[in-house]
């Protein structure tokens, strides 16, 4: 069977013959956003009860690499409001991964309370409710005091088996834990497939 090696630069896939079978598979994708969501799609659970008002689109506001970052805004009324974006990766199936997900991320939050939940995962299957996902630490940016928005280096590793259908989802998000509106910024998303 040959294997291949996957660079993903900004949306654009280039492939390249593998080293032999007992080569691992790894892939290595970086996204900017600088032209589309490039395969990332915009979810939400527990947005209602009373219904809040969320978004996750692309902007030039607030950005770390390039001209463009993602935005994400919460309304968090209900106080259990929960929004990611999440991408499907080719991979081998039944295949057990390292999987590696960095980011840099903007918060206002400063000092030790009201944070948010920061969500980040990989898994076998896009998330169909809360108990799908994966929960990180908190939203604070590490200020004493309040200086605006901070950008973070965020990295996760996770070891995750692919399905029989030869697929790992990669999730990145927050989950509203203070009833409260807030808006957050991610960019420069880099994940690193190693076949294990």
């Amino acid at each position: 069977m040959k294997h291949f090696l996957l660079y993903p630069v900004i949306g654009v896939l280039f492939l390249f013959g593998g080293c032999g079978n007992n080569s691992p598979w790894q892939g290595d994708y970086f996204f900017s956003f600088e032209h589309d969501m490039e395969g990332w799609a915009a979810k939400g659970t527990d947005l209602d009860n009373p219904p809040v008002e969320w978004s996750i689109r692309r902007t030039q506001e607030m950005v770390k690499d390039g001209n463009t970052a993602l935005k994400f805004y919460l309304s968090n009324l209900n106080d259990a409001g929960k929004i990611w974006i999440e991408r499907s990766f080719d991979v081998k199936s039944d295949s057990l991964y390292q999987v590696n997900v960095r980011y840099s991320f903007a918060s206002t939050d400063w000092g030790d309370m009201n944070h948010w939940t920061i969500i980040t995962g990989v898994m076998q299957g896009p998330p169909q409710s809360r108990d799908d996902l994966i929960y990180q630490g908190d939203t604070g940016n590490g200020s004493e005091a309040d200086t605006g928005y901070k950008w973070l280096e965020k990295s996760y590793g996770f070891t995750a088996q692919s399905s029989s259908s030869g697929k790992l989802y990669v999730i990145i998000g927050i989950w509203g834990t203070w009833e409260t509106p807030r808006t957050y910024y991610v960019d420069s998303v880099h994940v690193t497939f190693e076949e294990k």
